[in-house]
């Protein structure tokens, strides 16, 4: 790919780790976008628009640069999970997700001066029952607050929280990098 320098409009360690793993320079630029302004119900269209919303705002100030934003959400029947906001609340997400499949979608801005490519990835992810016990030692770790569903595929270490993944295991870490790299292949000086 004929790509060195990539603008993330996002702070996520994970969103970095996946592009530098394949050798991209990655200058992180996290997006002054308010989430809270989009106002759509459906998953797909929700992640996409959040993700344009993004990677626009942070693509004026580098306009020669080829800037990726993404979001990511978790929705379990029907129900949008985003971050937790208290113990409570990461907890009661993580008991109604033991035991269950849950879907995972990821919106994807890919941004060069004008040109824009957004896109959608969704996995499925199923995960083994979890004790109260399980979920106590993981939000003890502080890991859940800053993940949509409150959890971390990368996380379950020893955890033993997911089952299978239906779909690109990086789409659930946040950045479906497969299919990044074959759209940056398509974006033209």
């Amino acid at each position: 790919i004929n790509v060195n320098k990539i603008i993330l409009a996002s702070a996520s360690p994970r969103r970095f780790a996946l592009l530098s793993k394949r050798g991209f320079e990655v200058v992180v630029r996290p997006s002054p976008f308010d989430e809270q302004s989009v106002n759509i119900k459906r998953p797909k269209q929700l992640v996409k628009a959040l993700a344009f919303g993004k990677g626009d705002e942070v693509r004026r100030e580098y306009p020669d640069d080829i800037v990726i934003s993404a979001d990511t959400i978790v929705v379990k029947d029907g129900k949008v999970l985003g971050k937790p906001k208290t113990r409570d609340e990461a907890f009661c997400m993580l008991r109604s997700l033991s035991n269950s499949t849950h879907l995972v979608y990821t919106g994807v801005c890919i941004a060069k001066g004008k040109k824009t490519k957004t896109f959608v990835s969704r996995a499925k992810v199923r995960f083994h029952p979890l004790t109260d016990v399980q979920i106590e030692r993981y939000i003890d770790s502080g890991s859940p607050f800053d993940k949509a569903g409150s959890y971390g595929v990368q996380d379950d270490d020893g955890i033993g929280f997911v089952k299978s993944v239906k779909g690109e295991l990086s789409c659930v870490i946040g950045l479906p990098i497969g299919r990044v790299i074959k759209e940056l292949q398509k974006i033209k000086e």
